[in-house]
């Protein structure tokens, strides 16, 4: 669904926003593994456990949408991190240790990376001073892959039950990031010095750095990029589909997806 779905959004896309005198570029990777992080725990009302350092996944996948605009690379950047879990019953339904990261994701604590691939500096996305919403930084992606039509939809956290609240459609969350409306991801600044920004660009540079092992077929006429890095995990060894609520997932770079638009009259690619 990961692998042909965004790729099959961006074909999908280019003739509407063409008509408005754009083009979209995608750059899809995604990989076995996630970038872990430890915190001072606040602690979760359903998983207290005392004051132990927390350590967990950041997130599942970084979404990032960039409006490239005028000869100075101007850019507009919304980004949100996204945890997906399977769907049960319909609902996201987290038990056990997974609360460990709604209390990250939710309440935003300030954390550090454990990878030595990351500056080992304290990220506080919440900030005095913030770039964005910090509420709107995480997302939940409840997924269903046994109904007709598979179903990915968006779910804000919160710190107070019950936990999630303003679910939508994939579809419907990367219209209104696409377009900038408030609530569906968070504004972050292309080589910005801010915690947010920061982490967001390092993320997609880890990420970018590591060599794509395989490569997935696009649909023609499109200059998408579609990729897989196979040898970030002993599990899984470059099947187009994993169980995404595999309980521990190794460390390393994070799965990323960049949705860049971009006037048709621009011509510095070409």
């Amino acid at each position: 669904m990961t692998l042909d779905g965004f790729d099959e959004i961006a074909t999908a896309w280019s003739p509407i926003l063409k008509g408005c005198g754009y083009r979209i570029k995608l750059r899809a990777v995604f990989c076995h593994s996630r970038p872990h992080v430890t915190f001072t725990p606040i602690p979760h009302p359903n998983y207290p456990r005392g004051n132990t350092p927390r350590r967990c996944e950041l997130a599942d996948l970084l979404l990032v949408i960039d409006h490239v605009d005028g000869p100075y690379m101007r850019v507009d950047r919304r980004a949100v991190l996204v945890q997906a879990k399977m769907l049960k019953g319909g609902h996201v339904k987290l038990s056990g240790s997974e609360w460990v990261q709604h209390e990250l994701l939710a309440w935003l604590p300030p954390f550090t990376f454990l990878e030595a691939g990351y500056d080992q500096r304290v990220r506080d996305l919440g900030g005095a001073t913030p770039v964005g919403v910090p509420a709107h930084t995480a997302e939940y992606g409840g997924i269903d892959l046994r109904s007709s039509t598979p179903v990915w939809r968006h779910e804000l956290t919160q710190t107070t039950t019950p936990w999630f609240n303003c679910p939508v459609s994939l579809a419907y969350f990367l219209a209104n990031a696409a377009t900038g409306v408030l609530g569906y991801s968070r504004e972050a600044i292309s080589g910005g010095a801010d915690d947010w920004s920061f982490t967001v660009d390092e993320l997609l540079q880890v990420t970018a750095a590591r060599p794509i092992s395989r490569s997935f077929r696009v649909a023609r006429g499109n200059n998408n990029i579609v990729g897989y890095i196979a040898d970030t995990s002993s599990r899984g060894g470059g099947y187009d589909y994993v169980d995404v609520d595999m309980s521990e997932w190794p460390p390393g770079p994070i799965s990323t997806v960049q949705l860049i638009l971009s006037p048709i009259d621009d011509r510095r690619e070409e």
